[in-house]
């Protein structure tokens, strides 16, 4: 039988939020086991396993969750930093008004948009994130020098080419849930020319 596609991508998300959590918990877990054997090393070690978790669980608690107020683009940064290709990939909010928060719908379309443009940058990079929520997103991944271009992911790409696609497993969950959030504000999705780079992914209201 198969699966309402609503509810394969909530079981595909959760597989998905495990498999990014299980590092953080599994490095957490090793350093507690040891300490009663081992000194300040390891409790540095179970420390910063401890903050990853707590910073990765934030984000998505807002990019998975569904964030219950507005947010302002620093505060969006912060989160993003929990991501778990940070700090290989980079996240630059700094074309966005700083002073005026992304109403609560959107903060997910966002979070969302610059994890997905952080897959595009297997070998590091940066995420530039601009735009408003009059004027609509643009995110758009950029190649650290020497690294190869970015590109989006395949899937990705047949999805906003409107090519049927099997259900997603979870490493690829993440362009489908995008999808269905800008559907679900009202908004749309667009890839334009990148030249040497990935196309810029343009979110706009209809």
């Amino acid at each position: 039988m198969t699966l309402p596609l609503d509810t394969s991508l909530a079981r595909t998300l959760c597989a998905r939020l495990c498999h990014d959590l299980g590092g953080a918990i599994g490095s957490l877990a090793g350093a507690l086991d040891l300490l009663p054997k081992a000194g300040d090393e390891l409790l540095e070690v179970a420390q910063e396993s401890a903050i990853a978790l707590r910073r990765r669980l934030r984000l998505y608690g807002a990019a998975w969750g569904g964030p219950t107020e507005a947010m302002e683009p620093a505060a969006m940064e912060v989160l993003l930093g929990g991501a778990p290709a940070a700090p290989r990939v980079r996240f630059d909010l700094s074309g966005m008004e700083r002073a005026v928060a992304l109403p609560a719908p959107l903060v997910s379309i966002a979070l969302n948009a610059a994890l997905l443009a952080a897959e595009a940058l297997p070998r590091g990079g940066t995420v530039r994130l601009s735009g408003s929520a009059l004027d609509g997103l643009m995110v758009l991944p950029g190649a650290d020098l020497g690294a190869p271009p970015a590109a989006w992911p395949a899937g990705f790409l047949a999805l906003m080419a409107g090519q049927a696609q099997p259900l997603p497993g979870p490493r690829e969950v993440l362009g489908p849930l995008l999808h269905a959030l800008v559907a679900e504000a009202g908004w749309s999705a667009s890839l334009a020319l990148g030249g040497t780079q990935a196309a810029a992914l343009l979110l706009t209201p209809r």
